[in-house]
């Protein structure tokens, strides 16, 4: 069939001052050759162009440039250039970059009603820009977005300032008199306002960029997703330099370990949920690994965004320089998660006041225990209209209002678990809808090293644990009792992984069947050796080829290729290998008392030893 769809980046350098030639020869072109096109307009890293495409004279003023949390200027080391990233709150940039969608808003629209036939197979697509890359690359290093993110210019500071004057003059933070709003926006709360401060921005962003594009071609389709460039990430590039110094290649358990945490971060746009995209460069990091190590990362990220609604961004040079095999598999799997046939449920959410600070190490023992199936949500709105998720666990340095109490409430009785800290971060009306809530409900007093209450509250659960200095301090010396805490916790709600691996170095990504009770089941070998390991499910399961139990026609099955029947498995796996299963759960019927050592398997369609 060929290449039906492109996806590339607008380089605002280059347009800004020819858009009304460039880009309409492009579409043209495009339209010609009858090709889908995804416009990227919002400013992006790892765009093959001086500076990412950004205006150099945006760039030339200290002032108007990002700062980390050390006050540095936050830099992209991305070939062509190394360039420092400007702040998103300078009015020089904001400027300029609302006026640069406006024309392309203006150009789309005057082409949709000259030539409709050029824009007819165009998209809009808006991303979340640099917001997640304003990190010290000292913290990140420690590991995936560690540390406390955002903007501290002094354009960014200002309006920090201004908006947190503003948000707490609200008469609930003027409770129970005037003179408690000076405590809610003292400077020994900067760092927790700072995180709501950063995500309001983002969002804010998003939206103003959406409006813009909708004004006069509001014929043409919009995405709004989250693209997120590991090898741009400032953990990566300051890791990524001491391995260059040291005469080694791309970091790959790093890219791993950040295409993880960007995978369970959810972001909204100005009118549903991001989709989360990673964008591979071609001459980053990722350029310098080797085929076996791009293919794994490649499946990783499609496994991991794609069963979410996005996808990988991938530059064509690498993806036709792969083999025909490996394609063919990829393309397999992208089908059917485009066709929503496997899909990553969550099972548990996270609410933060920021998606990219570092979480609480409630995050880390939570995403350690339900792996892909818990992720971070910013947004009470999107945690309120969830329905898959059993679980909602609160970050004891959020603010909580009376409304976002509201909505918490609203998620319980639909039967779920929520867990609330005691912290001193409740605005009096929202402490006064809690106690109500609880107070007749029954109480069960529990201290397994974070001592906590459990509330049975009509069809939910309400748990409440202690945040205190002892707490914190215990849990910096050893994770033991938050670990005990969310063991716990994910047990109240029912929530249980589908199995789980006797070698450390192997990894499961666990996708449900949307129509069935068959789950895809994909054992990752993290490392570039051959792994030998076994599968342990709590209870008998048939596992069967991947490819044939997902095939669209079910061709009758190879010989040799029956379902095998147990509750444990060997496998083996090559180097940065990713095995495909179809895992089944068995009647009782059919379930087999007993099976002695069974054989590694490998499906009949797997590819082999030695390749993804």
């Amino acid at each position: 069939m060929g290449v039906r769809h492109i996806a590339t980046f607008v380089p605002w350098q280059a347009l800004e001052s020819d858009i009304s030639h460039a880009l309409p020869r492009f579409l043209l072109a495009a339209a010609e050759r009858k090709l889908e096109v995804s416009l990227i307009v919002s400013p992006e890293v790892g765009v093959h162009y001086p500076n990412s495409g950004m205006p150099r004279d945006l760039l030339s003023k200290k002032e108007d440039l990002a700062q980390d949390f050390r006050s540095t200027p936050v830099a992209c080391g991305l070939p062509p250039n190394r360039f420092n990233l400007p702040s998103l709150f300078c009015p020089d940039f904001n400027k300029r970059y609302y006026s640069f969608l406006a024309r392309i808003d203006g150009l789309l629209g005057e082409l949709g009603r000259q030539q409709p036939a050029i824009v007819e197979g165009v998209t809009i697509v808006l991303s979340g820009s640099y917001w997640k890359y304003n990190r010290s690359p000292l913290d990140s290093a420690r590991s995936a977005f560690a540390g406390q993110a955002g903007d501290y210019s002094g354009a960014a500071t200002i309006a920090f300032r201004q908006r947190a004057e503003r948000y707490f003059e609200h008469r609930e933070f003027q409770d129970p008199h005037p003179a408690a709003a000076a405590s809610w926006r003292a400077r020994g709360m900067d760092e927790i306002n700072r995180r709501w401060f950063y995500q309001h921005s983002e969002d804010v962003f998003r939206n103003r960029s959406y409006h813009l594009v909708r004004r006069r071609a509001s014929f043409l389709k919009v995405r709004e997703i989250e693209l997120f460039t590991p090898e741009a990430d400032p953990g990566y590039a300051y890791s990524h330099f001491l391995q260059t110094l040291a005469g080694g290649n791309g970091d790959l358990n790093r890219l791993s370990g950040l295409v993880d945490e960007a995978s369970t971060r959810t972001t909204t746009g100005a009118e549903m949920p991001a989709a989360p995209f990673v964008h591979w460069c071609s001459f980053g990091g990722f350029h310098s690994l080797s085929d076996p190590e791009k293919q794994f990362l490649i499946l990783k990220s499609l496994l991991l965004m794609g069963a979410r609604g996005g996808g990988v961004l991938l530059d064509e040079s690498e993806w036709f320089a792969f083999s025909q095999a490996f394609r063919a598999r990829a393309e397999g799997i992208a089908r059917l998660l485009s066709k929503r046939e496997l899909l990553l449920r969550t099972r548990a959410l996270y609410l933060a006041g920021h998606a990219w600070s570092s979480a609480d190490v409630l995050w880390d023992e939570l995403h350690r225990q339900a792996g892909q199936n818990a992720r971070v949500a910013t947004s009470i709105d999107l945690v309120a209209r969830d329905t898959d998720a059993k679980m909602v666990v609160v970050d004891p340095s959020i603010i909580i209002t009376r409304e976002m109490m509201q909505k918490l409430t609203q998620w319980l009785s639909r039967g779920g678990l929520l867990v609330l800290p005691r912290s001193p971060y409740f605005t009096e009306s929202a402490r006064s809808e809690l106690e109500a809530l609880i107070a007749h409900s029954r109480r069960l007093e529990v201290d397994l090293g974070v001592p906590y209450q459990l509330h049975v509250v009509g069809s939910g659960k309400l748990v409440l644990y202690d945040v205190q200095e002892k707490n914190v301090a215990a849990a910096a010396e050893s994770r033991q009792s938050w670990k005990t805490f969310i063991a716990g916790m994910l047990s109240v709600a029912d929530i249980e992984t589908p199995c789980r691996l006797s070698d450390s170095r192997m990894r499961v990504i666990a996708l449900d069947r949307a129509t069935e009770g068959r789950i895809g089941l994909f054992v990752l070998n993290e490392t570039t050796r051959q792994v030998s390991g076994d599968v342990i499910f709590s209870r008998p399961v048939e596992v069967s080829d991947f490819a044939h139990a997902f095939s669209a026609a079910r061709a009758p099955r190879v010989a040799g290729s029956a379902p095998m029947v147990s509750s444990r498995f060997s496998l083996e796996s090559a180097p940065c290998g990713v095995l495909s299963l179809a895992v089944e759960q068995v009647a009782p019927s059919k379930q087999f008392p007993h099976v002695t050592a069974p054989e590694p398997f490998k499906p009949a369609a797997e590819l082999p030893v030695g390749s993804t």
